[in-house]
């Protein structure tokens, strides 16, 4: 009787010490951080999709939506294109023919930064640039 205790509280010693962090892990969520000519807002409401090389990443931050498209290699991810959509009053584009942008990605987060090319929902008559800053996580 004295070794079947024995092997019992080893067994929970051993399910306990394994489970010792299952209540501290934090459960990782996407989330962006969406910033346009200076005005900034978070969404944990993205999509992301991979084909091949290119990402995808979907975010929605009502009424605005963003989307960003990146090409994946070995060193760091290559700008392909933001389309900015009703982002406080800004609708835009950034891409190889309008625009620029560069990105980076580093602690989980890819970072996108550069200028978009559009018109403000007031005025679309009136062609503007806006800098913009895109951190998702995906």
């Amino acid at each position: 009787m004295g070794g079947r205790l024995v092997t019992v509280a080893v067994t929970i010693s051993l399910v306990v010490a394994s489970c010792a962090g299952c209540n501290s892990q934090k459960v990782t969520q996407k989330t962006a951080r969406i910033t346009v000519d200076n005005k900034t807002r978070t969404s944990h409401a993205i999509t992301c999709s991979q084909v091949q090389s290119l990402l995808t990443a979907n975010i929605s931050v009502a009424p605005a939506n963003v989307r960003v498209l990146l090409k994946l290699d070995a060193e760091q991810p290559k700008f392909e294109s933001v389309n900015i959509d009703n982002f406080s009053g800004f609708t835009g584009v950034a891409n190889i023919g309008a625009g620029e942008g560069k990105a980076t990605f580093a602690h989980n987060t890819y970072t996108i930064t550069g200028t978009a090319e559009g018109s403000q929902l007031d005025d679309p008559r009136i062609s503007v640039t806006a800098p913009f800053k895109i951190e998702v996580g995906c």
